[in-house]
C-alpha cells in the first residue's frame, strides 16, 4: 500500500522522538590523528568501514532487518577474515516492512508482513557498515541525515547515519563518516542506483550522466585519499538488465498466451510488448489492467525497456565502470569486478549441494525469480547470493598483487551450508511444489520502487512504513 511519507515519519515517531528533545547539541565529534599509509593498510583489517547502498546494507526482500543484515556479503567476508563489523540493526519487521512469500502456485504470491518497525535495535552503537539502501553516488558525498525526516528515504539515511551522533549535533554523510571513524580498510559499492533508475522509470536517460557520475567518483576518491589512510577497495556495477526485478517480453506473451489462449502476436500489439522488451514491474501493473479491461492502451514507456534501451543501459553501465577502473588505477585501489562475475553467475550457475546446476522439481538455481539467488525484491540477493558476492570478494582479495589482489589467505564461503539453511534456495521453499518458471509480481517489485527513483522520494510517495 502506497502511504504519505508524513504518515511514515508519524509511524516511527517513538524513534524520532528522543532526537528532536536533544537537539541543538553542538558537534562533539573531532578530527581523528591519520597514521599509516594505503600501502601498509593493506590487509588490514583491524578497522574496516563500508561505504555504499542497499546492496552492502544487507538488505533483502524489501527491508533492512536484524534477521537479514548479518547475511550481507560484508558480514560473511568479515567472519572469514576473523574482523568486525557494526551494522545498523533494525527491528522487526524492518523498514520498509519485509515481504513474504504466502503461495507459489499457480503464481507467486508477494505481500507485506503486518506492523511497524519501531527503528534502530541499539541507538548507541557506532555502525561501521554505513551504507544506506537507497543512496546514489551523489548522497554518498552529500546527504547528511536530517534531525526530522520526512520522507521515507530521510528515514532510512537518520536510521543509518543518524545514531548514536545526531542527539549530539552530529550530522555526517557517508565520506565523512569515513574520514571520522578513520578505517585502515575501505570498501565502497556505490552507483547501483545510479543505474538501476533506467530498470524502474524505463528510460535510460533517467540514468546519472556518465560526465556527472566521472567527477562524482573522482571527487569522492580525492576525499578518500585525503582524509583517510585506508587500503582502498572498490566495487563495480553489474549489468542492471540481468535482475529479476526485469521480466523478459517473452515469457510474458508465452505465459498470458498459454493462459488466455490469446495468440502471443496479438498479445504484443494489446501490451506494446516486444519479445525482445525487459518489462518491469510498472509494466507489470499495466498489463493487468489491460486483461482486466481497465486500461485501454498498451504499456506506457515507464513500464518496459526495449533492446535498443537495454544497449544503453548496458553501455552506460559500462563507461560507469571504467571511470571506477580508472580510478582505481589512480589511487591504487583494489577492483572487484561484480559486473563479469554476475555475467559469468548467468552463463553458469555455481556448485551447491554438489550440483553443478542444481535442478529441483525442473526449476534450475538461476538468475530467475525465485531461482535462488535473488530475494523477493527481483534486486537484492538471497542469503545465497549474498554468499556468491562474498566470495568473489575474497577471491580478489586472496589473488596475487601482480594479479592486483591483495595476496591474503582468505577462506571462501561455504556454498552448500549458506544454501542449506537459505529459506529463498529453491528446496527449503515448502509452500508447495515448485515448478516451472516464475516472475517477479508488480507488488514485489513496486515495494522498492522508492529506493531507485529520486523523483518518488522527493514527492514522498514510497513503499515505506
Amino acid at each position: 500500500m502506497k502511504i504519505n511519507a508524513n504518515l511514515s515519519t508519524l509511524l516511527l515517531l517513538p524513534v524520532f522522538a528522543a532526537a528532536v528533545l536533544l537537539s541543538g547539541c553542538s558537534d562533539k565529534l573531532t578530527a581523528p590523528t591519520l597514521t599509516g599509509s594505503p600501502t601498509a593498510n593493506a590487509g588490514n583489517f583491524s578497522n574496516v568501514v563500508f561505504l555504499g547502498d542497499s546492496l552492502s546494507a544487507g538488505f533483502q526482500s524489501g527491508t533492512l532487518l536484524d534477521t537479514f543484515q548479518p547475511n550481507g556479503w560484508n558480514i560473511l567476508l568479515a567472519q572469514q577474515a576473523g574482523f568486525k563489523v557494526e551494522q545498523p540493526l533494525i527491528a522487526y519487521p524492518g523498514v520498509p516492512a519485509a515481504l513474504q512469500l504466502t503461495a507459489i502456485s499457480p503464481t507467486p504470491v508477494v505481500s507485506s508482513i503486518a506492523g511497524t518497525s519501531s527503528g534502530r535495535d541499539n541507538l548507541t552503537i557506532q555502525p561501521t557498515d554505513i551504507a544506506v539502501p537507497g543512496a546514489f553516488l551523489s548522497d554518498v558525498l552529500y546527504t547528511q541525515p536530517l534531525l526530522v525526516p520526512q520522507t521515507g528515504q530521510q528515514i532510512m539515511n537518520y536510521l543509518v547515519l543518524g545514531f548514536p551522533g545526531i542527539d549530539e549535533g552530529v550530522q555526517y554523510s557517508q565520506i565523512q563518516w569515513a574520514h571520522q571513524l578513520n578505517p585502515t580498510t575501505l570498501f565502497v559499492w556505490i552507483g547501483n542506483n545510479d543505474a538501476l533508475i533506467a530498470d524502474e522509470t524505463g528510460v535510460p536517460a533517467n540514468m546519472t550522466p556518465v560526465a556527472t557520475f566521472t567527477a562524482e567518483y573522482q571527487q569522492m576518491m580525492a576525499l578518500i585519499t585525503a582524509n583517510t589512510r585506508a587500503n582502498v577497495i572498490l566495487m563495480n556495477i553489474p549489468d542492471v538488465t540481468t535482475v529479476p526485478y526485469m521480466t523478459s517480453g517473452a515469457l510474458i506473451l508465452a505465459e498470458y498466451s498459454a493462459a488466455t489462449s490469446i495468440p502471443q502476436a496479438t498479445l504484443s500489439t494489446m501490451f506494446g510488448v516486444q519479445a525482445t522488451d525487459l518489462v518491469n514491474p510498472t509494466g507489470m501493473a499495466e498489463i493487468s489492467e489491460i486483461l482486466a479491461g481497465t486500461r485501454t492502451t498498451p504499456i506506457g514507456t515507464e513500464g518496459s525497456l526495449t533492446a535498443a534501451e537495454i544497449a544503453t543501459v548496458q553501455s552506460t553501465v559500462n563507461q560507469y565502470n571504467s571511470a571506477i577502473a580508472a580510478q582505481a588505477t589512480a589511487n591504487g585501489a583494489t577492483l572487484i569486478d561484480i559486473h563479469t562475475a554476475l555475467l559469468n553467475l548467468k552463463a553458469s550457475p555455481p556448485t551447491i549441494n554438489g550440483v553443478a546446476t542444481p535442478t529441483i522439481n525442473g526449476v534450475p538455481v538461476s538468475l530467475s525469480f525465485l531461482g535462488g539467488i535473488f530475494s523477493l525484491d527481483g534486486i537484492h540477493p538471497t542469503n545465497t547470493g549474498y554468499a556468491i558476492i562474498a566470495n568473489t570478494v575474497i577471491a580478489k582479495l586472496d589473488a596475487t598483487v601482480a594479479s592486483g589482489g591483495l595476496g591474503l589467505s582468505i577462506p571462501q564461503v561455504s556454498l552448500t551450508t549458506i544454501a542449506a539453511a537459505d529459506p529463498l534456495f529453491p528446496p527449503n521453499i515448502k509452500l508447495n511444489v515448485l515448478s516451472g518458471q516464475h516472475h517477479i509480481t508488480a507488488e514485489a517489485g513496486q515495494r522498492v520502487s522508492w529506493l531507485l527513483n529520486p523523483q518518488k522520494q522527493l514527492h514522498g510517495v514510497e513503499f515505506i512504513r
